[in-house]
This record gives C-alpha cells, structure tokens and sequence, in this order.
C-alpha cells in the first residue's frame, strides 16, 4: 500500500517530472480532506477544486501510475451532519477528471466510505477506459446494485487482469454473479488473477454472503477463464463439492493456474479431489490452504504422494507431479493434522520441475544401483545416462552400475551416430536376408548328409554282393576238381605192392 495523503497537490511536483519511474499515488479522502476550514462557506469548492488539478495533471502526466489508491471514510449510506456529502462531492470532482486519463494501472478503492452513490462518481471514468489493468475493492460496501454501475468497465476493457473483491460484507450471489457474468461477456479480456474474499468469522453476517449457487458460479467462471493463473477463494460455503468442480478445471490441459489459495468447510474429500487432479494437471505450483474443516493425515498424505510418488518404484517416480513446489496449509486448517506431515508438505521442494524430477530420479538410481533393469534405458541415452550417476554419485557408483551383470542390458554401446541412424533400415533388411541365408545353407547341408549316407549304404551293398558271387563261383567249381582228381588218379600208374603183386602173378 503507498503513502496515502490527505492533500492530493501532494503529488502534483511528482506528476510534472519526466522520468520513466512509476508513480504509486495514495489518497485520504474524509471530511478533513473534503473541507479544511469548517468557518469558510468556500472551503468545500477550493478543496474540490485541488482534487480537480490533480486529476489534470494525471491526464497530462507522461509517467505511468502504477497504483492509485483511493481510501474513503465515512459511511456509503449517508448520515445527518452533511460530511459524506463533501466527500462526495471531492470524490465526484476527482472522478470527472480522470475520464479519459489512460496512465492509471491499476485502481483499489478502500473502506466503507465506498457505495452505490460513489460509485456513480466514477462510473463515467471506468466506462471509458480501456488501459486499467486492474481493481480491486477492499473492505467497501460494494454490493448487487453498486456492481451494477461496473458492467459498461467490465465488458468494454479488454486490458484487465485482476480483479479483487476482498472482505467487502455485502458482496453476495447478485454480486458475483454480476461481476463475472460481465466479465465473460468480453469476449477480449484475458483475467489472470481473481480474488474473492469472504470473512469468514468474527464480524461475518450470516445472512449475507454467498450460498452455493454462488459457488456455483465462481467454479463455472473459473472453468470458462482458462487466462487464470492466480486463484484465491475465501468464501464460507465453499465446500468438497465446489472443491470437485475446481479439480475438474485443473485437471485440464488447457489449465494455468499456478497458485491456488482456498478457504472454507471442505474437509478430506475436497483435497482428495485436487490431490486426484494434480496427478496430470502441469501448472500448479502453490497451494494454500487458510481455512477448512476437519482435514486429517488423509487429505494432507494424498497431496504429498503426488508430489513425491504413490511407492519407491521408477514408474511412480517419474510420473509423479514435478511442478508443485509448496504446500502451505495454517495451524487452523491443519489442526488435526500431525506436524511432521505439515512440515514434509510445506518443504515439498523449492526448485525448478526439472531440477526436481532430476532429484526423483537419483533417489530411486541411488537405491537401486545394483539392478536397474526396470528403468529400460534407451541405447542412445546410455552416454548421458552414464553422465548423470558419474555427476550425482562419483566413480564408486559408475563403478558399481558398470560392474553389476544385472545392468548388462543397460550397457549397450552401439554408437549410434546419424549415418548408422540413417542406414538403420537397410542393416535390418541385410540382417533378414542373412537370417534367410543360414537357414537354406543348413537345408543344403542337410541334403548333402543325406546323400553322402545314401552312397556309402550303396557301397557296402555292392562289397556284400561281390563277396556272395565268389563264394558261389567256389561252389559251382567244386566238381570239376574233384573230377579232375578222379582223372588223375586213374591216369596216373599205380604203385603195386610187392605183396599183392606176387599174389596176382600166382
């Protein structure tokens, strides 16, 4: 919040420079800065007339005003002694000369001094301005009717980006659904943040605020306004079922919400459902919870095995959430939580999706170092692969991964340059052909057995017919020798025995 003035000439030396600083420009308005001099019937146009010079000088003024900050006391519904209706009128004659200004950013408007018949005062300004990149109502009596007065703004300015409704005790269904429903009209505005503050205990009117029909709303506007990326809900009936609509919206693709703040009576089902879309929402970064009802170890768990993996497996690892990087939940909200929980979900990580999945990986190489089969590492990323556990562990763990036989699948080296990559096609086509090859070269090999078998079997058949034909060839001969002798003993003279020879001669 900048200096907040009760004299608007204040900044007139300020405006008057040429420099390319912005300018934060805070201004007091109440009956003191309405009039100065009670005695003086004049006193309230010379004061009003000081508020027209400043606005002349932010029309004329080549810095840009990076916040104007208006905080008006009094009460919005009016009172007898006539003081809001100086303030009104200071107030009037500041907002006639600001139409047209274009080197406001953004506008926040402050306290219960701000109503229906303010708001008037200003009205023509945002209706004609198309540069006011944000605004936000604080603690005022904005309420259905006084919304109303913002509808020409919301529809024509296609260069707002935040709009902030914080502790404002009158904003309730009407309101909202005014509000956002304008804004959605404007096909060009592309709102980045939205923040809608309830007070949700203390000084809070039951009576008044916003039902779930409201709710209702904001998680249907949320759902059409992919353009957010800051969401903050503090609203009492926001509760499991809205938190459900939210984790419809963030389980998109198209989601960009990066930090989420919520408040209400939700409980463990509401964090099951964002836990539930977190698992392929990439843009979460920050949450934080201010205020709920009964979350336990359970809700709280659910978010931080997200973050860091259902189990210690390489899958779980990698396809955990990498982009959380705090969770901040408040003593209140956590107050059935154990504080070891709370600590591990506030200390998720502080480092960049990459660094933080680079760590995932690690862990599980750390623990696993011996047998890392299940990674599946790819041939080409080998080198790299090997990089990493050098870097990470030192040459003891390059030495116990490259030493292990159950990594030998890991450790294929087939330099795979861009030619290799190229001829890729043509190597698998010459393997096929080689695989066809071998198996007609073990065909013909067998072939070739198969008739060096067949002729030695016809060779011992020719040697066993030929020992038969000599063997019959002696048979069939046998007589002739044995007639033959027959001859030549018959031939052949006898020696007569001298015995028998001189018998036969008697």
């Amino acid at each position: 919040m900048p200096f907040l003035t009760r004299n608007p000439s204040y900044y007139l030396s300020a405006l008057k420079e040429v420099s390319t600083d912005p300018l934060h420009i805070g201004l007091y308005l109440d009956e003191n800065a309405a009039h100065r001099d009670e005695d003086q019937a004049e006193s309230a146009i010379i004061a009003a007339s000081s508020w027209v010079e400043l606005a002349t000088a932010i029309q004329r003024t080549s810095r840009s005003i990076r916040c104007l900050w208006l905080r008006i006391k009094g009460d919005a519904d009016g009172d007898d002694d006539g003081n809001n209706d100086d303030v009104a009128a200071a107030f009037r004659a500041l907002g006639q000369g600001l139409v047209g200004a274009t080197a406001i950013e953004s506008l926040v408007i402050e306290d219960q001094g701000m109503g229906k018949d303010q708001m008037m005062c200003i009205q023509e300004y945002l209706a004609r301005n198309t540069t006011l990149r944000g605004i936000k109502f604080l603690r005022t009596h904005l309420d259905a009717p006084s919304s109303l007065l913002l509808n020409d703004f919301l529809v024509g300015n296609s260069a707002l980006r935040v709009l902030d409704l914080t502790d404002n005790p009158r904003v309730d269904d009407a309101t909202v659904k005014g509000v956002l429903g304008a804004i959605l009209r404007n096909s060009d505005c592309r709102i980045e943040t939205l923040n809608i503050f309830e007070k949700l205990e203390g000084e809070a009117d039951a009576n008044i605020g916003i039902t779930m029909s409201g709710v209702d709303f904001v998680t249907s506007f949320v759902s059409q306004t992919p353009s957010l990326s800051i969401l903050r809900l503090r609203i009492r009936e926001l509760n499991n079922a809205g938190l459900g609509d939210l984790a419809k919206t963030i389980r998109r693709k198209d989601c960009n919400i990066a930090r989420l703040e919520i408040s209400g009576r939700f409980g463990d089902e509401g964090m099951l459902s964002i836990a539930d879309a977190l698992k392929t929402n990439r843009s979460l970064r920050t949450i934080d919870v201010g205020m709920s009802e009964r979350i336990t170890d359970r809700g709280g768990r659910t978010i931080l095995q997200v973050a860091q993996g259902q189990d210690k497996s390489w899958q779980s690892k990698t396809t955990s959430n990498h982009k959380l990087q705090s969770v901040y939940i408040s003593d209140r909200a956590g107050s059935n939580m154990s504080k070891s929980l709370l600590t591990k979900l506030q200390t998720i990580t502080a480092v960049d999706p990459h660094r933080t999945l680079q760590n995932k990986a690690w862990d599980y190489i750390d623990n696993n170092i011996e047998d890392l089969s299940a990674i599946g590492l790819e041939v080409k990323l080998a080198p790299h692969f090997l990089s990493f556990v050098s870097n990470r562990g030192g040459i003891d763990a390059l030495f116990n991964f490259m030493h292990s036989r159950n990594n030998a699948p890991e450790l294929i080296f087939g330099n795979p340059t861009p030619e290799r990559l190229r001829l890729a096609p043509q190597i698998e086509k010459a393997k096929q052909e080689n695989a066809v090859l071998r198996a007609l070269l073990k065909s013909e090999r067998k072939v070739r057995q198969t008739i060096r078998s067949e002729n030695s079997s016809l060779r011992d058949l020719e040697e066993r017919e030929q020992h038969q034909g000599k063997d019959i060839a002696r048979c069939l001969l046998l007589p002739f020798f044995k007639c033959l002798e027959m001859w030549q003993s018959y031939t052949e003279p006898v020696d007569i025995a001298p015995s028998l020879k001189k018998e036969l001669l008697s």
